[in-house]
């Protein structure tokens, strides 16, 4: 059975995701990379300590050394496993997932997300012995947030935020300590929505229901709302009018200055197969280069890496800004996309005005077993025919999530109408199956 999926390995906490398989997880990492050291951190779901706990108590039986950093953002794991010399980094987080879920993210020592085949290592090792040697030391580590927070800073350092009203939504997660404070510093005048550390709530506003924010932003005439999910690896934004600005639109429409202003080695940018094609149009018109890859961030990011891409990222709030990070980092978007306004004199909705984009429908089916659904006969045939019926003059994209017990149906073409009735027809197709 393979436990990782997009992101990770996921699943009900307690149930799906128990401190057995954490234990075995961590320890079957321990064995398959053989870190000195280990940095460990979490969001704030209720489930967090003892998943965490477990996730020690595995590495250490393998001798390894793991420094407890609490509740931090993910990205900051990527960002000090490789600037502290850590071997390994995990955070238990389910990222965007509802409370009751959590998950095991794994980074290697440049702080990138494991590869597949480092996957497929861990998993082959799940049922290996113990090491038979001594334990290695769990500490506590209470500084990891002040760092991070330093990076941050060293990233924007002649950012000034005075005058600019923004408001945060830090989905009673990882971010919801650190970030209202580090834009307070910076002179903005800061809203917070969901400023609350509160497992219980997780995710139940920010940019995995940006509803809420979209209401917020006109209503208290701000000028820009920023949205993080759970752990802090996502930002999604809102423009004045309450519009939601996701993720392909905002890189393509930055790529071209940051191209101008040297943040970019080349013109060229990673999407995955979910990115709107008229994302992708206005940056080929504009002579960049556009590389598509499944979804995942982890996806991306390697992408990036083998192809010497600078930007890249998903629709979802993933972005990925190579100069700076080697993953999504929510807090580092908000603050780069505000520095980048700042320098150009404008506001999001003229920044992202220009880009234009196809109309998508999405939905999500929930299945138990998304594989055999997908392969049987009438929903491939129902797939067959969308796919005729678009006739090149749009896209789908069907596929089994990989964070939760959903398939996922995407449809983009120039008549939002027909893609409504696209998408019913395979949906559709899906659930009388699986009845």
């Amino acid at each position: 059975m393979r436990y990782f999926g997009t992101d990770g390995v996921r699943g009900v906490a307690g149930v799906e995701l128990t401190c057995e398989l954490a234990f075995r997880l961590a320890r079957a990492a321990g064995h398959a990379f053989r870190p000195n050291r280990a940095l460990l951190a979490m969001d704030t779901r209720l489930s967090g300590p003892a998943l965490a706990g477990a996730c020690a108590a595995g590495l250490a039986e393998t001798g390894c050394d793991v420094d407890l950093a609490g509740v931090l953002p993910s990205p900051a794991v990527s960002h000090l496993v490789p600037r502290r010399g850590y071997g390994l980094g995990l955070v238990v987080s389910a990222s965007h997932n509802p409370p009751q879920d959590n998950g095991i993210k794994l980074y290697g020592p440049h702080g990138l997300k494991l590869s597949p085949e480092d996957e497929e290592r861990v998993e082959a090792l799940l049922d290996a012995p113990s090491g038979g040697g001594p334990l290695g030391a769990v500490r506590g580590w209470t500084g990891a947030e002040a760092e991070y927070a330093a990076i941050l800073r060293a990233a924007v350092p002649d950012l000034s935020l005075r005058g600019v009203k923004v408001v945060l939504d830090c989905a009673h997660g990882a971010t919801a300590r650190l970030a209202p404070r580090l834009f307070a510093e910076l002179g903005a005048d800061v809203a917070v929505m969901g400023g609350e550390p509160d497992g219980a709530r997780i995710n139940e506003t920010g940019a995995a229901a940006m509803a809420v924010l979209s209401r917020e932003v006109p209503a208290r005439g701000t000028e820009i709302g920023i949205a993080f999910d759970g752990d802090g690896d996502r930002a999604l934004f809102v423009d004045n009018r309450g519009n939601v600005v996701e993720g392909d639109q905002l890189m393509a429409a930055l790529a071209p200055h940051l191209l101008a202003w040297g943040e970019l080695s080349s013109p060229g940018v990673v999407f995955t197969v979910l990115a709107n094609l008229g994302a992708e149009a206005y940056l080929r018109e504009r002579g960049f280069r556009v590389d598509r890859v499944p979804v995942g961030d982890r996806n991306v990011a390697w992408a990036m890496r083998e192809r010497g891409v600078d930007l890249g990222g998903e629709p979802s709030g993933h972005v990925i800004f190579r100069h700076y990070t080697a993953t999504g980092d929510g807090i580092l978007t908000g603050l780069l996309v505000l520095r980048a306004l700042a320098r150009m004199g404008t506001d999001l909705a003229s920044l992202v005005a220009p880009v234009p984009l196809y109309p998508q429908v999405r939905v999500d089916v929930p299945v138990a077993d998304r594989e055999a659904a997908l392969a049987r006969p009438a929903v491939q045939a129902a797939i067959r025919e969308v796919q005729a019926q678009l006739d090149g003059r749009g896209r789908l994209v069907v596929r089994p999530s990989g964070t939760q017990p959903v398939i996922r149906i995407m449809v983009e073409g120039p008549d939002v109408g027909d893609l409504h009735a696209l998408v019913s027809r395979i949906a559709g197709e899906i659930v009388q199956e699986v009845r």
